[in-house]
């Protein structure tokens, strides 16, 4: 019910009290529910809701507005806290969204803020944001090494006083991972931000490859809707702007990064019925070359992982299949035996009930 509504948002006025009961459990287990409010109150609906229903969507259209301000303050407090490091700031995800006001960002709501900074200065970035407020929200040694070692990202900062926790990545996905990604063509290519020194977002054709890299490597599923349609909302947009597909596609090969691409693509068809990129979908296609046994195996899990559902009716299944592609992301994330190794040790330290881990 959810993914039709986001596209045909005037289906609501059919709804009754018992199916907005589900359709709002789902959507607030989506992540989704300020993007729906934004949805039915974009197009003129609100009114031909139940009073209560159309108040408590406006009460979370309303927290998404004021995430957005708060996104643009501390954008500025992260550029002038790196303002002496002369280190170029490219803003990901969500914050990208709210700060190049795109079409993506209407009723997102947001967690934290992602940003991403050469590695070259990425001691430098640190030492600046320490100097700004931000401290390290991970104090164990072995999430430490664990973050510097083998992660494309430091651990979580967070502001002694604002709260706000910042993702410092030095790319898009961790150096131990199957697909190489070279983060300078990122930054080659970046957009820069109107008002703000030095800061960035990724051009368009690399936002969508770096949301369908998202989606399919980090395993949160949780939200997974909201991911997948913030690809369908970011596609839409590109193809009105005349987006080039053979150019889009050779992009995603160049940087490693065909199949992830190829299978947002794949379900923002299949789960929002949608034809959209259709030449992009083939050239990827035929550069994964993926087998029917492979593409039944991965419909079996994602067609029923990604659509979001309220708590109360998600079966096993649904459950299952979450996991098995929770592990599938570890797997593309890590080799074998550093896998293992990382496994094994979160295993043991939950079964010896010690999270701290100070001496690991």
């Amino acid at each position: 019910m959810l993914e039709k509504i986001l596209l045909q948002p005037s289906l609501s006025l059919q709804l009754s009290l018992a199916e907005w009961d589900h359709l709002i459990s789902a959507a607030r287990a989506g992540q989704l529910l300020a993007r729906l409010a934004w949805l039915i109150r974009s197009h003129g609906l609100a009114s031909g809701l139940p009073e209560q229903i159309a108040d408590f969507l406006l009460a979370h259209e309303a927290l998404a507005d004021a995430q957005h301000e708060a996104v643009r303050i501390e954008a500025n407090e992260i550029v002038h806290a790196l303002s002496r490091s002369d280190s170029p700031v490219i803003f990901l995800k969500g914050s990208a969204y709210v700060l190049s006001n795109h079409p993506a960002s209407q009723g997102r709501l947001l967690g934290d803020i992602d940003i991403m900074v050469p590695r070259a200065r990425l001691e430098d970035v640190e030492l600046m944001l320490k100097l700004g407020g931000w401290s390290n929200a991970h104090h164990s040694a072995y999430d430490q090494r664990y973050y510097r070692q083998w992660m494309h990202e430091l651990p979580a900062m967070i502001h002694r006083t604002r709260g706000v926790v910042l993702d410092v990545h030095h790319t898009i996905l961790p150096p131990t991972s199957r697909a190489r990604v070279d983060a300078a063509k990122l930054f080659r290519d970046a957009r820069p931000i109107d008002g703000l020194f030095n800061a960035y977002v990724l051009s368009e054709s690399d936002s969508l490859i770096h949301c369908a890299t998202h989606l399919f490597h980090e395993g949160e599923f949780e939200k997974g809707l909201r991911d997948l349609h913030d690809f369908h909302v970011l596609l839409g947009a590109a193809i009105e702007r005349g987006l080039d597909e053979a150019c889009f596609a050779e992009r995603a090969i160049e940087l490693d990064l065909a199949w992830p691409v190829y299978l947002a693509l794949r379900y923002n068809q299949r789960i929002f019925n949608v034809s959209a990129a259709a030449e992009a979908t083939r050239r990827l296609q035929k550069a994964c070359s993926p087998s029917l046994l492979r593409l039944a195996l991965m419909d079996s899990l994602y067609q029923r992982a990604l659509p979001a559902q309220s708590p109360d009716t998600a079966g096993a299944a649904t459950g299952f299949a979450q996991w098995l592609l929770f592990v599938r992301s570890h797997w593309l994330r890590m080799p074998p035996h550093l896998l293992t190794y990382h496994l094994s040790r979160k295993a043991l330290t939950r079964l010896a009930g010690n999270t701290s881990e100070a001496h690991g």
